[in-house]
């Protein structure tokens, strides 16, 4: 595709309707997401059948690592979403800015091996050059592609998600087959990351070029934006790296496993959301200014979605890790009691983190993370001291603490009071709450003499149970309230915009 200056590079013009193109756009990656966490379930049971605890240890450490990277890499392409028009320009600023990051970034991995010596860590040396080899590989992404999420269109997403996950779980379970060891999940990383690099460039073709000509409207944004993050990158992983550190790589392989399974069905599942909050606000800002109503309703939608998933993950626990992972896993359903509840309400930090690119205020999303992350740090140092239960004390109470910080920070965002961004999911709580009795009630039925149940027909009751007492309850409250809009109306609009959407698209 020729590159012209005076065209405008957004490869996502569409005559849709703003609702539709959002509702489709949610609708769509949430759907391919619960088919992508599948696969990532799949290839966590699998793997973690063929791999040791120290295994895990090490790869949590080259994940962090890598996972970094892609989220400094993103903040940078960000800002493509924000400012009003993008030019060609825009575009090889950010890429030029990329190259720099990766560069520093692989620098940065690349002479840190007397730093893992000296906290005690010299296994994870070997894998510096594989992290250095990721940092040079992501730096060259297609900040193009970005555009397509800017103007409401997800399907790309979709595809280049769906083409990554595919590849890693099968790359992932073939070569933890055949090798046995930690580097089988690392080449399945690159593998599935260089398949993304490739169809990027062919949904949005882009000759990328180094120019800076517009480094101070990206950098503007995107330094407080990558400050932010980064803090709060940190702090979210300190559980993870401090247990590593003090207590081994065994121990940060269990808690790897029960940090991954809650984020599998709580920040992962939910994280293709913020792809569509914050396009969504920034639109909603530029053409409504609706802002704070928008805000408040998002909230009341995400912890619809977020409260059963991740309570139930809780009450399941225990079968999940024994009998899928194994009895060497035993350890890590405790992790999942306590980390999966509160990631259900920690998931509303996404909006905060949403609301502030709108309203362009960084640098107080940057003071909150870093305070937050002086706070975990803290937390983590004493909590270890009295071996893996006292650190999982202080994973949770780390957790509790994002939480309190994200509902300070919204009351910037809402019309109400502290508790404001909660109060508005009433029904979603006490239904959750009903929930949570019905499954119990479940178990102790199966488990308890009057039934004879294996236990994956133990397991499927509980989730069928929970799912039926949830919607039920849910629909009864909101008939109840006088049917308000909430919630269930915007679940009941998202479905009919995105039936709606889908017809106008197989017709087109």
């Amino acid at each position: 595709m020729a590159l012209s200056q005076d065209k405008k590079p957004d490869p996502s013009r569409t005559k849709l309707s703003r609702g539709s193109a959002l509702a489709a756009g949610g609708a769509v990656l949430l759907a391919s997401n619960v088919v992508r966490q599948a696969l990532a379930f799949l290839a966590l049971i699998v793997t973690a059948r063929l791999l040791t605890p120290e295994d895990f240890g090490v790869i949590a450490y080259f994940l962090v690592a890598t996972t970094l990277l892609d989220m400094l890499q993103r903040q940078i392409s960000m800002v493509l979403i924000r400012i009003e028009d993008v030019s060609y320009d825009h575009l090889y600023t950010v890429f030029t800015l990329q190259i720099m990051l990766g560069l520093l970034g692989a620098l940065f991995f690349w002479v840190s091996g007397p730093f893992l010596t000296l906290i005690g860590l010299p296994e994870l040396i070997e894998i510096i050059p594989a992290i250095s080899a990721y940092a040079l590989l992501i730096a060259i992404r297609n900040p193009r592609f970005i555009l397509y999420e800017r103007g409401l269109r997800f399907s790309m997403a979709v595809a280049e998600e769906t083409i990554n996950r595919v590849i890693y779980v099968a790359v992932a379970i073939y070569l933890a087959w055949l090798w046995r060891d930690y580097w089988a999940l690392i080449a399945a990383v690159f593998a599935s990351f260089t398949a993304s690099i490739l169809f990027s460039y062919t949904a949005a073709p882009m000759l990328p070029r180094l120019s800076l000509s517009r480094w101070r409207d990206s950098l503007s944004f995107s330094s407080w934006a990558i400050g932010s993050q980064l803090c709060q990158f940190l702090s979210s992983r300190m559980p993870l790296l401090v247990i590593g550190a003090v207590l081994g790589l065994a121990e940060a392989g269990i808690f790897r496993i029960g940090m991954r399974v809650t984020d599998l069905v709580t920040k992962q599942f939910f994280a293709v959301l913020q792809r569509v909050v914050y396009p969504g606000l920034a639109d909603v800002s530029r053409s409504s200014g609706k802002k704070k109503e928008a805000f408040l309703r998002l909230n009341e939608l995400l912890l619809g979605m977020s409260l059963p998933l991740s309570v139930g993950t809780a009450l399941i626990a225990e079968d999940v890790v024994i009998h899928g992972f194994g009895e060497k896993w035993a350890d890590a359903a405790p992790v999942i009691w306590v980390l999966a509840p509160l990631a259900g309400l920690v998931v509303l930090q996404k909006n905060v983190r949403a609301a502030s690119y709108v309203d362009g205020a960084m640098r107080m999303l940057f003071v909150r993370n870093a305070l937050l992350l002086a706070c975990v740090s803290l937390f983590m140092w004493i909590g270890t001291q009295y071996g893996f239960t006292g650190g999982l004390v202080a994973a949770g109470l780390s957790s509790l603490t994002a939480l309190i910080f994200t509902l300070y920070m919204a009351r910037q965002f809402g019309n109400g009071g502290f508790l404001e961004p909660l109060t508005v999911a009433w029904r979603s709580f006490a239904a959750c709450g009903v929930m949570a009795l019905a499954v119990f009630s479940t178990d102790l039925a199966l488990r308890g003499g009057l039934f004879d149940a294996s236990v994956l027909i133990i397991v499927l009751a509980k989730i069928g149970v929970g799912l039926i007492v949830y919607t039920l309850i849910h629909g009864f409250l909101w008939k109840l309230a006088g049917r308000p809009e909430g919630f269930e109306t915007v679940i009941l609009s998202i479905s009919k915009r995105a039936l709606s959407f889908l017809k106008n698209r197989k017709n087109a």
